[in-house]
């Protein structure tokens, strides 16, 4: 309902929030799924998991160098 509330105020008013039905029914959505099927298919990881998430974040929070690469949403 927030959602949907948000959608409609911006129609009248002709303003974009950054709340809306579809990024709500994003944000509630399952976001997993079953990853046999790449492996089955031969796909090997490049990196564990930890490994991914260590580097994601020194990436992001402690590495202060920059590869220049900018990645956004919507």
């Amino acid at each position: 309902m927030g959602g949907l509330s948000f959608d409609l105020l911006a129609k009248i008013t002709g303003k974009k929030f950054s709340v809306s039905a579809l990024r709500v029914k994003k944000f509630c959505a399952i976001t997993q799924f079953d990853a046999t099927t790449a492996y089955n298919s031969g796909f090997k990881a490049p990196f564990t998991l930890a490994e991914g998430l260590h580097r994601t974040l020194h990436y992001e929070f402690i590495d202060k160098e920059k590869d220049g690469v900018i990645f956004e949403s919507e």
